[in-house]
């Protein structure tokens, strides 16, 4: 059975008890251009992502567009993810990402450091 790669419902965090939840009980791990709150419960399932992006990264197009590669960026890594994992990725303001390498780049790196990829 192949693991999921979508980016479907099953994928998000949607409701703010969700988003509260990761960020009261979980942790940070601060990159140069995202912060990204982490939760890890073995009994929650495949890996899920909530996006907050302030108005403070740009204009909308910008923001949308930071929304769509850290969408992407999720979607093909996923199955690198451990089980159970929440994450809630915040692009910061300096954000300088060009495109879909450099998001890759920088969600990895954090996702390494803060030990959330499978062994």
């Amino acid at each position: 059975m192949t693991p999921p790669s979508g980016f479907g419902d099953d994928a998000r965090l949607k409701e703010r008890r969700e988003f509260r939840r990761v960020f009261e009980s979980g942790k940070k791990t601060v990159g140069r251009a995202l912060i990204l709150w982490h939760r890890v419960d073995a009994s929650e399932g495949e890996p899920r992502l909530g996006l907050s992006v302030s108005a403070k990264v740009g204009n909308a197009v910008r923001r949308n567009r930071l929304k769509r590669l850290l969408r992407e960026t999720f979607r093909t890594r996923r199955s690198e993810l451990r089980p159970g994992v929440e994450l809630v990725a915040y692009p910061r303001a300096g954000c300088s990402w060009k495109g879909l390498a450099d998001a890759r780049t920088d969600v990895l790196d954090l996702c390494r450091k803060a030990g959330l990829l499978r062994p």
